[in-house]
Protein backbone atom coordinates (compact mmCIF):
# COMPACT_ATOMS: atom_id res chain seq x y z
CA UNK A 1 0.00 0.00 0.00
CA UNK A 2 2.92 2.22 0.83
CA UNK A 3 4.22 1.56 -2.95
CA UNK A 4 1.10 2.82 -4.59
CA UNK A 5 1.47 6.13 -2.66
CA UNK A 6 4.73 7.31 -4.08
CA UNK A 7 6.06 10.75 -5.97
CA UNK A 8 3.15 11.81 -7.80
CA UNK A 9 0.29 9.95 -6.36
CA UNK A 10 1.16 11.34 -2.59
CA UNK A 11 -1.60 13.70 -1.56
CA UNK A 12 1.28 15.99 -0.54
CA UNK A 13 3.84 15.72 -3.40
CA UNK A 14 5.20 19.06 -4.59
CA UNK A 15 3.30 21.08 -1.56
CA UNK A 16 5.09 22.40 1.51
CA UNK A 17 3.02 23.34 4.68
CA UNK A 18 2.00 26.71 5.55
CA UNK A 19 4.10 29.18 8.02
CA UNK A 20 0.46 28.97 9.93
CA UNK A 21 0.71 24.73 9.70
CA UNK A 22 4.17 24.35 11.00
CA UNK A 23 3.98 26.78 13.99
CA UNK A 24 0.86 24.59 14.79
CA UNK A 25 2.90 21.25 14.61
CA UNK A 26 5.75 22.75 16.41
CA UNK A 27 3.65 23.73 19.16
CA UNK A 28 2.11 20.56 19.16
CA UNK A 29 5.24 18.96 19.82
CA UNK A 30 6.46 21.07 22.38
CA UNK A 31 3.62 20.57 24.32
CA UNK A 32 4.09 16.58 24.33
CA UNK A 33 5.09 15.10 28.36
CA UNK A 34 6.39 11.87 29.03
CA UNK A 35 5.42 10.57 32.51
CA UNK A 36 8.68 9.43 34.70
CA UNK A 37 7.50 5.71 34.52
CA UNK A 38 7.06 5.91 30.88
CA UNK A 39 10.83 7.03 30.54
CA UNK A 40 11.73 4.74 32.73
CA UNK A 41 10.03 1.66 30.56
CA UNK A 42 11.42 2.67 27.79
CA UNK A 43 14.87 2.86 28.88
CA UNK A 44 14.23 -0.62 30.47
CA UNK A 45 13.72 -2.18 27.03
CA UNK A 46 15.97 -0.04 24.86
CA UNK A 47 18.85 0.88 27.11
CA UNK A 48 22.12 -0.40 27.65
CA UNK A 49 21.85 -1.17 31.37
CA UNK A 50 25.38 0.14 33.47
CA UNK A 51 26.92 -0.74 36.98
CA UNK A 52 29.08 1.67 38.85
CA UNK A 53 31.64 0.25 41.23
CA UNK A 54 33.85 3.03 43.19
CA UNK A 55 37.43 2.09 44.38
CA UNK A 56 37.89 1.64 48.59
CA UNK A 57 41.17 1.75 49.40
CA UNK A 58 43.14 -1.46 48.84
CA UNK A 59 39.59 -3.94 49.17
CA UNK A 60 38.93 -3.02 45.68
CA UNK A 61 35.72 -1.84 43.85
CA UNK A 62 32.73 -1.65 45.66
CA UNK A 63 29.12 -1.74 43.74
CA UNK A 64 27.82 1.98 44.26
CA UNK A 65 25.13 2.00 41.64
CA UNK A 66 22.53 -0.02 38.66
CA UNK A 67 21.49 2.02 36.23
CA UNK A 68 19.07 1.13 33.43
CA UNK A 69 21.00 3.18 30.48
CA UNK A 70 24.20 4.87 30.24
CA UNK A 71 22.76 8.53 29.95
CA UNK A 72 21.31 7.78 33.64
CA UNK A 73 24.98 6.54 34.97
CA UNK A 74 26.19 9.58 33.27
CA UNK A 75 23.71 12.22 34.89
CA UNK A 76 24.68 9.69 38.28
CA UNK A 77 28.63 11.17 38.12
CA UNK A 78 28.26 14.32 35.83
CA UNK A 79 29.44 13.21 32.77
CA UNK A 80 28.40 12.63 29.26
CA UNK A 81 27.40 9.24 27.69
CA UNK A 82 29.94 9.04 25.45
CA UNK A 83 32.81 9.26 27.87
CA UNK A 84 30.99 7.19 30.24
CA UNK A 85 30.82 4.21 27.17
CA UNK A 86 34.45 4.91 25.93
CA UNK A 87 35.33 3.72 29.61
CA UNK A 88 32.69 0.99 29.52
CA UNK A 89 33.92 -0.61 26.11
CA UNK A 90 38.37 0.00 26.96
CA UNK A 91 37.73 -1.13 30.93
CA UNK A 92 39.86 1.44 32.24
CA UNK A 93 39.26 3.23 35.49
CA UNK A 94 37.77 6.03 34.96
CA UNK A 95 39.51 9.22 37.49
CA UNK A 96 41.28 6.45 39.04
CA UNK A 97 38.31 6.20 41.38
CA UNK A 98 35.23 4.41 39.00
CA UNK A 99 35.03 1.32 37.36
CA UNK A 100 32.02 0.53 34.96
CA UNK A 101 30.40 -2.99 33.63
CA UNK A 102 27.67 -3.82 32.04
CA UNK A 103 24.70 -6.58 32.97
Amino acid sequence: MSLKKVKENNPLFGKTHSEYSIELMRQKVLGRKHFEDSKLNLNVVSGNPVNIYEKFSSKGFYLIGSFVSVRRAGKFLGLSGSTLIKYLNSGEIFKNRYKFSSN
